[in-house]
């Protein structure tokens, strides 16, 4: 995508002061029009775009439930009559707990968010945005979808799943010969979010976890990372250690578990 003036963008996940918020904040000042959604905290961004007179839509949405997700767009189109941009950026984290502790509803729950959230609003975009003539479609993954970690079972999972997704369908575009909409995959490392202290549970190592994660890239310098590869149609964007994790799970497969026992054995993490 070689400019993001006049394009239609979505943004899911954009309340607040995360990620999804810069994003829709570093779009705006480009000249994109907007419709972002959230579960909370929309009047944080509606009233920073207010301030820069930015033509946008703003709704609550539950990325867990696919009539609001279904909705949601058909008022875009209804407002925009067009979407060239969808960013999958929504997503949750249980918190810190082992396997067995995670319920079937605890699974049910960050699947319905973090996995059909992205399939149903990709589905749900798609034959319009083929029709476009510069669309692109971004989904964030994680680097916990690449390098598989203790504590995070659920999270993994679904993470892996928008991987596999998001990278299947850029390799059938691609043997496919559709150039205008490009596919990318996200895959942040520690960026300074609320996740960890925002999810459902806590133990242990939830404040290291945190502290870790405060020490990452800026919210605001990873929406602009995203933003640079979507244009320079990077596959495989990459945020804060997410490139070394991918290395480590390349070049280790099987013996990085250890290199990772011995860090949290080194930074005094709990293992329980």
């Amino acid at each position: 995508m070689k400019t993001f003036s006049n394009k239609v963008a979505i943004v899911t996940g954009a309340g607040g002061n995360g990620i999804g918020h810069h994003l829709v904040m570093a779009l705006a000042n480009a000249g994109a029009r907007i419709a972002f959604c959230d579960i909370a905290r929309l009047e944080t961004t509606s009233s920073a775009l207010d301030a820069l007179g930015t033509d946008y839509f703003a709704a609550t949405v539950d990325m867990g439930e696919k009539q609001a997700i279904n909705g949601f767009i058909d008022e875009v189109l209804a407002r925009f009559g067009a979407i060239d941009l969808l960013i999958n950026n929504a997503g949750i984290a249980l918190g810190d707990l082992t396997f067995g502790e995670a319920s079937e509803a605890d699974f049910e729950k960050i699947t319905r968010i973090n996995y059909w959230g992205v399939i149903h609003t990709t589905q749900r975009c798609y034959q319009h945005m083929l029709t476009r003539p510069e669309a692109a479609i971004v989904n964030l993954s994680s680097s916990q979808g690449i390098l598989a970690l203790p504590y995070l079972v659920p999270y993994c999972t679904t993470k892996f799943a928008v991987r596999g997704f998001t990278d299947s369908l850029r390799a059938e575009h691609r043997i496919r010969g559709i150039r205008n909409l490009t596919v990318h995959t996200v895959h942040p490392g520690a960026v300074a979010t609320n996740i960890t202290i925002n999810a459902d549970y806590h133990n242990s190592s939830t404040e290291h976890f945190h502290a870790q994660l405060q020490r990452g890239t800026p919210t605001t310098k990873a929406a602009q990372i995203i933003l640079r590869g979507i244009k320079r149609n990077q596959g495989r964007i990459f945020i804060s250690d997410g490139r070394a994790q991918d290395i480590l799970a390349r070049l280790m497969p099987n013996a990085y578990i250890g290199v990772v026992q011995l860090i949290m054995r080194l930074r005094g993490v709990p293992t329980r």
